[in-house]
């Protein structure tokens, strides 16, 4: 790849080899690790140099494009060989699975990143900014090419997509798994399409398809309909659903961040998510 294919360190084009186009990163992480091989350094300055430099490599680039997953395992392995053997070329038994290295130290590990994992994390950042920011330019010109009639959530790959989109649309299952619908008006989130409960709502009987929220509010008392609750759902359900507030029936239905208590999107808590997603 030449300077003339990348605008502010990124390539212009993703291409169809993938692994190609980013391999300046790897070899970038490489070459890193390698210059830190022969020369005798304590774990805990090994720790440091893998999380605050080679780590923070791809870190610009997974901001925006999704890497292959085959590069990410590779980084991955690399940073796993020099963590357990510091000469170069030397092989030494990884006690530990680089797995569980990922996970937080309260939890038995070294808080290490996996790639693969960051990666998705990064790119939910920007997708929570296409559910979120819808009065910025980057939301306008995502909304009118690629998903006009549904919410970024509800977006498929469409014709001849970009390599961004396409990256984007992988973050989907995170911001999935780490969100919820707060209830409003109740009339934009399906009782069976979106995730609303802390649980898939149980039902005793068939739900009709196309039921929303609002179909469950009284539109007199403005509080739930108990009669209607207790004929569709189960004893645990309806528990869940009747302690719900009905605070403000005049908003639109939001979604809110659930893995932090600030409700508000974080990098940090996205990996989280894409970290158990990948367990």
């Amino acid at each position: 790849m030449t300077d003339c294919e990348k605008y502010l360190g990124l390539p212009m084009l993703g291409g169809r080899a993938k692994t190609t186009t980013f391999r300046e990163i790897q070899e970038r992480v490489a070459k890193r690790v390698l210059g830190w091989k022969e020369k005798f350094i304590s774990k805990a300055g090994r720790e440091i140099l893998i999380k605050t430099v080679a780590q923070s490599i791809p870190t610009y680039s997974m901001s925006l494009f999704k890497l292959p997953k085959a590069m990410c395992d590779a980084i991955n392995s690399t940073l796993a060989n020099y963590w357990w053997g510091q000469k170069y070329d030397e092989r030494k038994i990884h006690w530990v699975s680089w797995q569980k290295l990922c996970t937080d130290k309260n939890r038995g590990g070294m808080g290490f990143r996996n790639i693969d994992a960051f990666n998705l994390a990064m790119l939910a950042k920007q997708a929570w900014r296409l559910l979120q920011g819808t009065q910025s330019l980057f939301y306008r010109v995502y909304k009118a090419r690629y998903f006009p009639n549904c919410t970024f959530l509800e977006a498929q790959l469409g014709h001849n997509p970009s390599f961004v989109w396409w990256s984007l649309l992988t973050a989907q299952e995170v911001i999935i798994a780490g969100s919820r619908w707060k209830i409003g008006d109740g009339k934009h989130i399906g009782v069976t399409t979106h995730k609303w409960l802390s649980h898939d709502p149980i039902f005793n009987g068939e739900p009709a398809p196309k039921l929303k929220v609002s179909d469950l509010i009284d539109e007199d008392t403005r509080q739930w309909d108990r009669g209607k609750i207790h004929a569709l759902f189960t004893a645990r359900t309806r528990t869940e659903i009747l302690a719900l507030p009905l605070n403000n029936l005049q908003a639109r239905d939001s979604l809110i961040w659930m893995e932090n208590k600030a409700r508000t999107f974080s990098v940090k808590t996205a990996y989280h998510v894409a970290l158990r997603l990948k367990q």
